[in-house]
C-alpha cells in the first residue's frame, strides 16, 4: 500500500501546537522586557530629579528645609514622582528596611540623643536622605530611590555666619 504524500492532520496539529507555545513564551519575554525598559527609565529618572535636588539644597538654594520635608517634581515635568528629604543622621525619614540593618546600629542612638538640643559646634557636614517614589508598572510594587549625601551644613540650615567662619574669604551674599 502507498503511502499518500503531505503531512497528517496530527502532524500539522503538533507543529501549530509548538508554534503557538513558541511565540507564547516570546511575547511573554517582550512584554517583560518592555514593563524592565519603563522601571528603568523610571529608577534613571528617579534618581536624576533626586541629585537635582541634591544639587539644589548643597546650593543652599532650598529655603525652610526641615526633616520631612516633601514635595514632588511637577515643575520639572514629572508630577507622579514624588520626594521626602531626611536631614541628619537622627532622621526618621532615614527610610531603613528593618531594625536588622547595619547602619541602625549607629543611627538610633543617634535618634535618642537628637531630642536633647545641644547648641554646641555644628559639625561641618550633615547627612541627607532623598526618597523619590516614583511610578511602576506593577501596582504592588513599592518603588522608590534613596540618595544619601553628607552636605555642608551651612549649606543645609542656610546658616550664612557658619559660612563666614568656614570661607572667610569668600561672600555668600550673592547667593543669599
Amino acid at each position: 500500500m502507498k503511502r499518500p504524500n503531505g503531512f497528517s492532520l496530527i502532524e500539522v496539529m503538533a507543529s501549530l501546537m509548538l508554534l503557538a507555545i513558541a511565540m507564547i513564551l516570546l511575547l511573554q519575554i517582550r512584554n517583560d522586557s518592555i514593563s524592565r525598559a519603563a522601571e528603568a527609565r523610571s529608577l534613571s529618572i528617579a534618581s536624576r530629579m533626586s541629585r537635582q535636588l541634591l544639587h539644589r539644597i548643597e546650593a543652599a538654594r532650598v529655603e525652610d528645609l526641615f526633616d520631612g520635608y516633601s514635595g514632588d517634581f511637577s515643575d520639572y515635568g514629572f508630577p507622579q514622582f514624588s520626594y521626602v528629604v531626611g536631614v541628619g543622621d537622627a532622621s526618621a525619614f532615614a527610610n531603613l528596611e528593618s531594625a536588622e540593618d547595619a547602619e541602625e546600629a549607629w543611627r538610633l542612638p543617634l535618634r535618642e540623643d537628637a531630642t536633647e538640643e545641644d547648641e554646641e559646634v555644628k559639625p561641618k557636614l550633615t547627612r541627607i536622605f532623598i526618597t523619590t517614589t516614583y511610578p511602576s508598572s506593577d501596582p504592588e510594587k513599592d518603588t522608590a530611590f534613596t540618595l544619601e549625601a553628607l552636605l555642608p551644613t551651612w549649606a543645609v540650615e542656610r546658616d550664612f555666619e557658619l559660612w563666614q567662619q568656614l570661607w572667610p574669604s569668600n561672600a555668600p551674599e550673592a547667593i543669599e
